[in-house]
């Protein structure tokens, strides 16, 4: 049996909060788990599936939860039921490096991100480093390393950085690239800590129908990251449409 319990904590709820409240598709659980009554602790693929399983239980009861309130007997009846396929999640698990994970809009060899333009026409669907002014010649290939990426990963395990700067709708910060991309970089330090000392793995998106509606367009992804500054695993869920 695994020890882990859910971390409850002011500092770490207000994140979380506050990334909730500007718009943000992620969907975070943090625990840590310590040696059991028999003073053992779980190897490395068992300590993650655990926090899988924690994490998307959660967000099944969320889901749950929230369509109990809004929907009508008759309407809650034509909304499927959230519960976990064990036999699919449990043998899932991919380990992952950091690069597949945080996808190419992000320069591990500079710790840059790419922000998307927010200021016009011209800058608005083109990358810039975010400490670099918005304007037309400094635009990056967002192309040519989409397609670089795409070659050393097929599937859609990673692109964590899009899933957190890129939900469906326009996270609800300030318009400068250099803000969003300070907002970033802090995110991936209170969560993280030292980004190359990470151990990720990534999740099947069919194991519950909390991920389907990700599937129409934006996308559907489920890690568990564990951070070994801080002693955290963290379960991060995201499945968003229009």
């Amino acid at each position: 049996m695994v020890n882990i319990q859910e971390i409850k904590d002011s500092n770490l709820t207000e994140k979380i909060e506050t990334h909730q409240k500007i718009g943000g598709a992620l969907r975070i659980s943090v625990f840590e788990i310590k040696e059991n009554y028999l003073g053992q602790l779980p190897d490395e693929y068992n300590a993650h599936l655990t926090t899988a399983r924690q994490t998307l239980e959660k967000q099944n009861f969320e889901w749950n939860f929230h369509f109990n309130k809004v929907a009508s007997k008759n309407q809650r009846k034509d909304i499927a039921y959230a519960m976990t396929d064990f036999d699919k999640l449990d043998p899932s698990g991919q380990k992952i490096d950091l690069f597949h994970f945080l996808g190419s809009h992000f320069d591990l060899n500079n710790n840059k991100p790419l922000i998307r333009g927010q200021l016009g026409n011209n800058t608005l669907n083109s990358y810039f480093y975010y400490d670099q002014d918005e304007i037309p010649e400094n635009k990056v290939d967002i192309n040519a390393l989409d397609a670089t990426y795409k070659q050393l990963y097929m599937d859609n395990k990673g692109y964590f950085v899009h899933a957190l700067m890129e939900p469906p709708y326009n996270l609800s910060l300030e318009k400068e690239i250099y803000l969003r991309g300070k907002y970033l970089l802090e995110f991936l330090e209170y969560f993280f800590c030292e980004i190359n000392e990470l151990t990720v793995y990534a999740w099947d998106t069919n194991c519950s129908v909390v991920f389907d509606s990700g599937k129409e367009w934006w996308g559907s992804y489920f890690w568990t990251i564990y951070n070994p500054t801080k002693k955290w695993y963290v379960g991060i869920i995201a499945s968003e449409t229009d």
